[in-house]
């Protein structure tokens, strides 16, 4: 009999920076989940398919909403991959010792600039991820692809086909990935005990927050106070913004880690100085306040409050008041006093994590 697991959100757990050698102990008992995000495992293997139940399912299926990222199950050099985009899109990894992984049905439609996927553009897009070619050595929990219902599912439900093979033959994935389920416990070894923590994983997958420990960025720093330079890293990552205008910005970026950053915003006109009347600085290394967040994610995202209404009592006469009140008719922030939520504490600094949360509902991720 078929049985369903139902999965929350599921994020794989460690992208290893060693280049894997073949034969060094890939094992199906201690692979990575091969999807970042939520989804529903269906136990398919050995199926009929095909008319008159001509062949059987070789692989398990693995249900999820078109564009969820795509994971390598173990280190290993990708030997099996689409050609062209007329036969997009599948990838498969040779772990070695006769282990392979493959994944089939990857996106091949286009996404327009709000992230939607266009109805009818089957076979116009490209669902493996750049950098991915045959050839490519690929790391456990490295990004390959992503989620699609390209070929033979085209006509059905997105979902990923993964395979496990030995000396080429199939075996079942099933139990292994329920394994793999079983240990995961994040990516970042230090918001196991943050209510953030599913958020957190949700920027993480969209590539919006890297960690804050590099090079190893196996820790995110909940508690930590985001910086001002911090949020333009986070924004820039977030947003298709276009290249730096080229022309002298802020004086004190100048050589920072987040320059780059800063200057797409400010070309973008998102970005707004530290030291009025004069503007001319952004103090990257500044704690951001909860108001100075509220414009940024209004000139980001671009929020209105129709109605004019004035939902808090502690923020009159506030610079950005008013677009604590767009951020609140938009549904992004409730206030900081529950259950009255009639203030909004606009002085305030903002975690790292709870910055997560606010850009999880900014993007309704």
């Amino acid at each position: 009999m078929k049985r369903l697991v139902l999965v929350a959100v599921v994020l794989a757990a460690s992208f290893a920076v060693a280049s894997p050698a073949l034969g060094a102990g890939f094992s199906p008992e201690s692979m990575t989940y091969p999807l970042d995000g939520e989804n529903r495992i269906t136990d398919s293997f050995g199926d009929c398919r095909g008319s008159g139940c001509s062949r059987s399912h070789e692989g398990v299926d693995i249900m999820a909403a078109k564009g969820i990222p795509v994971l390598a199950a173990g280190d290993g050099v990708v030997t099996w991959i689409s050609d062209a985009p007329s036969n997009c899109c599948y990838v498969g990894i040779d772990h070695g010792d006769g282990w392979m992984t493959r994944y089939i049905h990857l996106n091949d439609d286009v996404e327009d600039a709000s992230g939607n996927f266009v109805p009818g553009t089957d076979g116009e897009g490209w669902g493996i991820a750049e950098g991915i070619v045959e050839g490519s050595v690929v790391t456990a929990g490295q990004l390959i692809g992503w989620v699609g219902d390209s070929g033979n599912a085209a006509e059905g439900v997105p979902h990923l086909h993964f395979e496990l093979r030995r000396d080429g033959v199939a075996q079942d994935p099933y139990q292994y990935l329920l394994h793999a389920l079983a240990v995961w416990s994040g990516t970042f070894s230090d918001d196991d005990a943050s209510v953030h923590q599913d958020n957190i994983e949700k920027i993480f997958a969209r590539g919006i927050t890297v960690g804050c420990n590099p090079p190893a960025n196996d820790r995110f720093c909940p508690d930590r106070n985001i910086t001002r330079g911090e949020m333009a890293a986070f924004i820039a990552r977030a947003l298709p913004l276009g290249a730096t205008s080229g022309t002298p910005g802020y004086g004190d970026v100048d050589g920072h880690l987040f320059e780059v950053a800063v200057d797409k915003l400010q070309t973008a006109g998102i970005a707004f100085g530290c030291n009025p009347p004069d503007n001319d600085s952004f103090c990257p290394d500044r704690p951001l306040t909860r108001d100075e967040m509220a414009e940024l994610l209004v000139r980001a995202f671009g929020y209105e409050n129709p109605e004019a209404t004035d939902f808090f009592t502690d923020d009159t006469g506030n610079p950005f008041e008013e677009s604590i009140n767009k951020l609140a008719a938009a549904g992004i922030t409730v206030g900081c006093n529950p259950p009255d939520n009639d203030r909004y504490c606009a002085d305030r600094q903002l975690t790292r994590a709870e910055m997560a949360t606010f850009f999880v509902r900014s993007l309704d991720l």
